[in-house]
């Protein structure tokens, strides 16, 4: 069984220089998808840099409950927004056991508001690129609400999603998250990768007994705003860099991992 790898620069969107970034990483290097932030302001000019850069580019969607403005209006999910109309920032939502730990607060988000919005943001990226995505995952933060909402809005539009478990359907082949299941993932994530954590295969790429895999970089630039609403800052410029790296793609080249993008998952 070949193995198949799908490498995601998550965050596009975010902000103008870090698009710069990601389409740098998609077309200089590894990455093979761009996900994007389809509520944040700079996705527009996310979507108009990758028709002009990278065309060919697999777009996908990444669903964001916890950074800038919702896509619907904010009287519509009461439980994701502040009394601006603000999505709550993920450190003030109220942690469930097993979830992430950067949650330390008492908001409690709702099924129902979650799939509100994730049906909104997909809506919005189909008027921002003409085309419902063909996956859709989340940011940050995944939890019991989230994952519930996923999957309604994944069998409704039959649109692939990451999230655990996954939908089950015969359209596509399962995608198995690689970094969720290493312990040492997120201590990557947190200080960006380096060519040596794929050269020694630190992410545990060549043991998983998947056909199709999945990894999430964040390769870009750091510009004022990424400064002013990101934790994740020189990670983005390590990210990138190893992502660039020839030595990382002869890597891949030489151990018999194809890189693919999500039109591949689809049978």
């Amino acid at each position: 069984m070949s193995k198949k790898l799908i490498v995601s620069a998550d965050d596009f969107g975010f902000s103008e220089g870090y698009n710069y970034g990601a389409v740098k990483a998609y077309r200089e290097g590894i990455v093979t998808v761009l996900s994007l932030m389809s509520n944040m302001e700079a996705a527009s000019h996310g979507i108009r840099l990758a028709k002009q850069e990278v065309p060919e580019a697999n777009l996908v969607l990444h669903t964001n409950f916890v950074h800038g403005r919702p896509v619907s209006q904010p009287e519509a999910i009461p439980s994701l927004v502040d009394e601006e109309g603000r999505f709550y920032r993920s450190f003030m939502w109220k942690r469930e056991e097993g979830s992430d730990e950067k949650c330390v607060g008492e908001v409690v988000v709702t099924a129902e508001d979650c799939y509100k919005e994730t049906v909104a943001q997909i809506n919005r990226f189909k008027e921002l690129t003409g085309h419902v995505p063909n996956h859709f995952e989340g940011h940050s933060v995944i939890n019991k609400s989230i994952r519930e909402a996923f999957h309604q809005a994944a069998t409704e539009f039959q649109v692939h999603c990451m999230t655990e478990p996954e939908v089950e359907t015969e359209r596509w082949h399962p995608v198995h998250e690689i970094m969720l299941k290493n312990p040492l993932a997120m201590d990557i994530i947190n200080r960006g990768c380096t060519p040596e954590d794929f050269l020694e295969d630190r992410f545990g790429i060549l043991n998983s007994p998947f056909e199709y895999n999945i990894i999430h970089l964040h390769p870009g630039y750091v510009d004022g705003y990424i400064l002013d609403h990101s934790s994740l800052t020189t990670a983005r410029c390590r990210d990138l860099q190893a992502a660039c790296d020839p030595a990382v793609k002869q890597w891949f080249a030489d151990h018999d991992v194809e890189l693919v993008d999500f039109t591949s998952v689809y049978k």
